[in-house]
Order: C-alpha cells, then structure tokens, then sequence
C-alpha cells in the first residue's frame, strides 16, 4: 500500500449535532412538522445527557436555534410539546452561558496537549500548517452576524505561557504566520495584568509574522491605542455597530486605523443574516489548520449555506488524522481550484495530493451556479476552469507556447543542465511541456475537458449515493436553478450523449455540466451520464495539473 493510498482518511462526516441540524432543516423545508418535532426532541434530549459543551457544540445548538426562530411560521402545526422542548433547550444554552462565563479558566500547554491527543509527528503538522491561533473561546462583542457565530461572553483564554510555547512550535515548523484571532476577539485575552499587547511584545522579537482582527471591545479603547503606539499589525472590523464609536476613537487618536468592511456594500450588519435559504460566497480565506482552547481543526473553504453557515467545513484533529493540508492565504488561498484533489502532508512529512476530493468540496461543486457573485475576484470558477478547454483559449495557448517554452526552461534549467536534473524534476519538466503541448492540439484539449467532467460527474455521482439529506437540502436551495436549467436543457441532454454535447463547440460545456449535475441529484436521465463517467474513467495528475484518463493497469 503506498503512502498516498494509506493516507487518504481523512474524515469529513458531521457531528451528531451536526447532522440533527441538517436533518431538521431538510424537515423544515418539506414542510413535515412532524419530523421536525421528533429531530428536535432527539437534539434535546442529546444535549441533556451531554450538558457539559464544546465551542462547537454550542455554535450548532446557536444555528438550531436560529432555524426555529426563522422557520417558525412553518413549525406552527407543532403540537404543544414542541414549545416545551425549545423551551427547554434555550433554558439549557442560557445556564451553559452563566456558567461558563462565570469564572473564566487558562487553559494550560499540557491540559490542551492531553485534550488533542496527538503524537509528536501529528503535533508538528498541526503547528506547520496553522493558519488560525484562536487565544479565546467566546467574545465580549457578539455581534449577531459573526462569520464564525463566535460564542456570547469570554468562556476561557489560553495562558500566556501555552500561547508562548505554541507560537514557539509554530516558529520551529517553519510555519511563517499566523492570525490571532478567530471566533473570538484579541483584545479580549487577559491573564492577570497582561494583555495582547504582552504576546504581540513576544512576537516583535521573532521571525513569525502575525496579524490581528478587532472589533475593540468596549473598555479596550486605551489598549487599542497602546496596540498602535507600538505599529502592531491591527485593523478594525467595522460593523453598523461599532462604526460610529471607531470614528470617535480614530478622532481622539488623530491618525487613522486600518480598517475592514468599511464600505456599505460591505459593511457587517448589525443583526444575523443567514437565512438557510441562499447560497453565499465564502467568508473564509485560507486552507489549513486552526488552535483553540477547545481543540485543533483542520478548515475547509466552502460557500456559505445552510450546509455550512461558518463558510468553511470545520474537521477536528484527532490521533486518526493522516493528512494536513498545506497552509495557504489571503491570494494565495484564492488561487486553490477548490474542484481538484487538496495538496498536503502525509505522516512521513512528505507533500502529496489526495486522489479524491473530499465531499466539502464535492458539495462546492455542485453548488457554484458559475455566478459573479459567489466567485470573489482573483478565484477560478468550475465555469472558468471548464472555458480553458474552449476554441478561443487553445489557440492563444498555442501561439504562447514559445514563451511558456521558454518560463519552463528558466523554471528548470536556469541553474543547471538537463542531464544533471534528478529523475524525478526530468519528469516533472518533460510532462509540463507535453501537457502544454497536448492542450495546444484540439483532439488533447477536448479529451482533457471529457476528462475534466467525468471526474466531476464521478465525483458527483459516488456522492449522491451516501448523502441523501445533504442531496435534499441542496436540491431545494438550488431549486430554481435546477427548474430552469430542466426547462431549458433537458430535451437537449435525453437524446444526445454527454460526448457530443461537451465537444460541440457552439454549446455551453457548463450549462450542460450544471444540468447533468441536477439529473444526478434527482436520479433521472442519468443512465447516459453513468455511462460516460465508466467510458472515461479518469484521475487528477498532479504533475501535470489537468484530469487525465485513467489507465485500467
């Protein structure tokens, strides 16, 4: 078995919560009040046996909450229990909430190691590829429309000597930044007398660059100026809350403050907007893994929906973690196809990619309508990716080859021969120029899209099979988009077979790709699109970047 097949188990299945929260919502949406109420009661009576909450657990009992309040027209034929139960529920949260917030632990270096539960190798990916250190857990603002649904009230902080010592491991994996912040507010950490300003003191004098997102809690103002005396790496979160109180500071100060959302297209309301009904862009900016006083997790960009409220697929890391996905960024996260298989570190430390998407992905795929609006700028679209195997795009990469001739060479022979290359980069070198070279050709590039969507489709098609309330409560928050795409392709999909479709050059390949999506969803007119997904089995080729045929041997 190699690596690369051994490795590849990384879990991406939902808490129980989590799947409740799904459940219930796919309840709600077919009107079935009477589901809804059992799911409801099997979330109460799980949390009454298991009273004691992570973070996580109560963000999710936040977003079931917030469900009922949006959905509360359609639960009005409940029986009476119902409101017994939710009742009852809210009753549960706000204890949790007095008591948690009541006396505010430090959590200590080897209590959070001995909560994790990893070993050395585990603990030095986790450190090399953390993206987020979260030093709270809960956050003095609460602002109701919170990207992370951070919890109301500080419940615990890392200590200074656990910040330290993990920064420290961070510094020792090579890992180059970090942001100190998360659903939680950096102003907020205190243990006795010092304050961010201490860590931020700390970090001043390593080579590990950081970067931090306030929205200056209410008391913090002096701090806050005390952070900019010092050129901390800050900016301000601008909400219609705190907007007019951060004028009044930056007034006082006299210089301005690195500011973020402060335009109305993208300022933060001030009360919860999601809506369990659209589908949104990601409010997430990087791959990679993320510290908290609860725990450690690896994140997943995706859209922001129903299926994923936080924009981003939150997996824990546990002793069965076997791969850790390479840290990206801000631009450089931008620059992942969230549509092919995730790059990262097996345990042997060695950088491979999965052979497979993950189903968040999967899910990402089948959910981006190839709108303006879901793709912020700098980020490939699937609709974007699937022009490049179009007329217009061949022919301008083959009258570029000279120049991509030309960086490939530079790329690899700039400081030595070819015959002094390893094995290993000869192959890299001479695959980039026969792939370049293939996609020139008009018969390589139109295999290579057929490739492209068979792996999509196949994707697709393995998923449907094992998810059926994710496949619900996506078929609804696209159902207008697959009633029109039906009403407008579907006679055209019956009768002509996936091959010819994808090759005709004066049809859209990712109007049709959007509408076998939808016949794989609803399980009809997929007998043609089963077939070509057998005909052109095919795999992602890392070296090459581009979906090829799968060999049988």
């Amino acid at each position: 078995m190699t690596e690369q097949q051994k490795t590849y188990t990384l879990q991406t299945n939902g808490s129980f919560l989590e799947q409740k929260k799904n459940q219930l919502l796919v309840a709600v949406y077919d009107n079935n009040y009477k589901a809804a109420e059992q799911i409801y009661y099997d979330i109460l009576k799980y949390t009454e046996a298991n009273s004691e909450f992570n973070e996580n657990t109560e963000k999710l009992l936040n977003q079931i909450q917030t469900i009922i309040k949006k959905f509360k027209p359609a639960l009005k034929n409940c029986t009476p229990k119902f409101k017994g139960y939710h009742n009852r529920l809210k009753t549960l949260i706000l204890d949790t909430i007095k008591q948690s917030s009541g006396s505010i632990p430090h959590v200590d270096f080897r209590t959070w190691e001995i909560k994790i539960g990893l070993d050395n190798c585990r603990k030095d990916l986790l450190f090399k590829t953390a993206m987020t250190f979260q030093l709270s857990c809960g956050c003095s603002n609460f602002c109701r429309r919170c990207n992370e649904w951070a919890l109301p009230k500080v419940r615990s902080h890392f200590s200074y000597k656990a910040i330290l010592k993990i920064l420290n491991h961070m510094e020792q994996q090579q890992n180059d930044g970090i942001s100190l912040y998360g659903a939680s507010d950096p102003l907020d950490w205190t243990e006795d007398k010092k304050t961010i300003s201490d860590i931020l003191s700390y970090l001043k004098k390593r080579p590990l660059e950081y970067s931090i997102l306030t929205k200056v809690p209410k008391g913090k103002e002096r701090l806050l100026e005390k952070l900019l005396k010092m050129n901390s790496n800050l900016s301000v979160s601008i909400t219609s809350k705190n907007k007019a109180r951060i004028k009044k500071i930056e007034r006082e100060l006299g210089n301005p403050i690195s500011k973020q959302h402060d335009l109305d297209e993208l300022l933060i309301p001030a009360g919860l907007d999601e809506d369990f009904v659209s589908i949104k862009p990601s409010i997430t900016d990087g791959y990679g893994t993320e510290i908290t006083p609860d725990g450690a997790f690896i994140i997943i960009p995706s859209f922001t929906s129903a299926l994923y409220p936080f924009g981003h697929k939150k997996i824990r890391v546990t002793s069965e973690t076997n791969f850790f996905p390479v840290k990206k960024t801000g631009r450089n996260a931008l620059l992942v196809d969230y549509f092919k298989p995730l790059e990262g570190y097996g345990l042997n430390k060695n950088r491979y990619h999965l052979d497979r998407l993950l189903d968040v992905q999967i899910e990402s795929i089948i959910l981006d309508n190839g709108s303006d609006e879901l793709t912020p700028p700098g980020m490939r679209s699937l609709k974007e990716y699937l022009s490049i195997f179009e007329e217009k795009p061949r022919l301008q990469r083959k009258k570029m080859t000279p120049v991509v001739l030309k960086h490939l060479k530079k790329q690899f022979l700039s400081k030595t021969a070819f015959k002094n290359l390893s094995n290993k980069n000869k192959g890299f070198y001479l695959k980039k120029i026969h792939t370049h070279l293939n996609l020139c050709e008009k018969a390589g590039c139109l295999m290579s899209k057929l490739s492209a969507v068979s792996f999509f489709l196949g994707s697709i098609s393995t998923y449907v099979q094992k998810n059926p309330i994710k496949i619900k409560m996506m078929r609804f928050l696209l159902k207008d988009e697959i009633k029109n795409g039906f009403d407008t392709d579907t006679t055209l999909v019956a009768h002509r077979p996936p091959e010819n479709l994808l090759t005709e050059p004066d049809i859209d390949s990712f109007d049709i790709f959007r509408c076998y999506v939808f016949c794989l969803l609803n399980n009809s007119n997929d007998g043609a699109i089963l077939k070509f997904i057998k005909t052109h089995p095919s795999v992602y080729d890392p070296a090459a970047d581009i979906f090829v045929h799968r060999s049988p041997f």
